[in-house]
């Protein structure tokens, strides 16, 4: 099983919707961009039917390290969480040929 690139997902937006490779990578890279921009600012990126993508602070701490086993302190940073919606759950979880269909309040 391989990894979804950048590319593939342009030449699917260039099949369905008729647009040069050229245009719809530009398309692609910039919704990418834009979703960076907004993690950057500390802005949550939701995306109905999909999950929510947001940027998080995580704490300094203790760990150890690799090389020698001695302990270390990892540095606190900001990373990236992801939450999927509850249809995007379904979808993964289901087997293969089930219908999915929508909960009761559409999603």
């Amino acid at each position: 099983m391989g990894a979804l690139t950048k590319r593939e997902i342009a030449e699917t937006v260039s099949n369905e919707l008729g647009y040069s490779m050229r245009v719809s990578l530009q398309l692609v890279n910039d919704i990418f961009s834009q979703i960076k921009a907004s993690l950057i600012n500390g802005d949550q990126v939701k995306i109905v039917r999909f999950g929510t993508l947001r940027s998080v602070q995580k704490s300094a701490r203790r760990g150890t390290s690799p090389v020698n086993g001695e302990p270390i302190i990892i540095p606190a940073q900001r990373t990236v969480a992801f939450r999927p919606s509850r249809l995007l759950k379904r979808i993964v979880n289901a087997r293969t040929g089930e219908e999915i269909l929508p909960d009761r309040r559409g999603k």
